[in-house]
């Protein structure tokens, strides 16, 4: 009976769980998202470089033709 009651317990703990999963979401137009890295980390493209540990806004670049472009901004 007690295999019952906690497998039922993780059952609904795991639902509400994935009922609820955190907000995180970029603005609609420019999908402006700003992320803290507390570890170097490399982006990869043409000009591969590595970003130092730090808060920085990444959005896309305003065109209307070209929507595969992001931009990225230290915090300031």
């Amino acid at each position: 009976m007690n295999r019952l009651k906690v497998a039922t317990l993780i059952f609904c703990l795991s639902a509400v769980a994935l009922a609820f999963p955190p907000k995180v979401k970029g603005d609609e137009w420019d999908k402006k998202t700003t992320v803290t890295f507390t570890a170097p980390v490399e982006i990869p493209g043409v000009g591969a470089q590595t970003l130092p540990a730090g808060t920085y806004v990444f959005k896309l670049f305003d065109s209307a033709s070209d929507r595969n472009i992001v931009q990225i901004f230290n915090e300031d």
